[in-house]
């Protein structure tokens, strides 16, 4: 009985063709040219190419990588004409953002945290500026007039301009950090910089009426008017540029008050230092 023949190796599949390359850019438009365009699709070619010339070293690759979808939707056996049309306005006010930041709309439409956080603040500042031109408008009518009945109006108004002063420059001395990287949304970042004078604001009306009250035991300068005057202002601006200053003189006064009863104006174990580096005297 002859043996079995052995397999011989296997046969070679025949190779397949290989894939031609996608066209490039530059031959589809060299193909889409030779033929009749319309005046619309010429005109959007146009403003494409030129957008290209223009952002090549301006926009970003993301921003590029979206211009050349453009140009092959317009570019197409069938033309997209509103996509290639919504993608090139978005470019231009891109592309415009870029080459003048201090447009109104550039910046409404920034994506830097500082901008967005100086956004809120000027916000504020249009609410300090307005309050500061009625309070000087109701003392001129009002010369004299004490609220309540006990404070002078124009030292409330004067602290309360003032914590909102060291509230705006806290934010200035710290503006670079914001540029950390975060997962704050911009809307975010806006209400920071509205809110944080008015949160110095309060602070400073807050420390003014500690002080006139004597509920924790911080020594008054005793000398001129003037004295005392600048000793509030001082105290304001300290108050709304740290806020943990407010906080722990709002700690305090709670920490007193829930004393078991005690007196609010007895003299707690650490007194508060007017920072003149002498103890307050209860």
């Amino acid at each position: 009985m002859a043996p079995a023949a052995e397999p011989g190796p296997p046969t070679p599949e025949p190779p397949s063709p290989a894939t031609a390359p996608p066209p490039s850019l530059e031959a589809r438009l060299q193909q889409r040219l030779s033929q009749p365009l319309d005046a619309g699709l010429q005109q959007e070619l146009a403003r494409l190419l030129h957008l290209r010339v223009a952002g090549a070293s301006v926009l970003e690759p993301a921003a590029l990588e979206n211009l050349q979808v453009a140009l092959h939707a317009l570019l197409a056996d069938e033309p997209n004409l509103h996509l290639a049309r919504d993608l090139r306005r978005r470019l231009e006010s891109r592309l415009a953002d870029r080459l003048h930041p201090l447009r109104l709309g550039a910046i409404l439409r920034t994506d830097s945290p500082s901008i967005q956080v100086m956004l809120g603040l000027m916000g504020a500042l249009v609410l300090i500026v307005a309050l500061g031109l009625a309070g000087e408008l109701l003392r001129s009518r009002m010369e004299g007039f004490k609220l309540f009945g006990h404070i002078d109006f124009h030292l409330m108004l004067a602290s309360l301009l003032t914590g909102k002063l060291g509230a705006v420059t806290s934010l200035l001395v710290r503006i670079r950090g914001f540029e950390q990287p975060d997962t704050a949304a911009p809307a975010s970042r806006v209400m920071q910089g509205f809110s944080r004078p008015l949160v110095g604001a309060a602070f400073a009306v807050f420390g003014l009426l500690v002080f006139k009250s004597q509920l924790l035991p911080i020594k008054l300068p005793t000398g001129t008017p003037m004295e005392e005057y600048s000793f509030f202002l001082a105290m304001s601006f300290m108050l709304g540029f740290s806020e943990r200053l407010g906080q722990d003189m709002a700690a305090q006064l709670e920490a007193r008050l829930d004393s078991g009863g005690k007196d609010v104006h007895t003299s707690p174990p650490s007194p508060v230092s007017s920072g003149s580096g002498e103890p307050a005297k209860s």
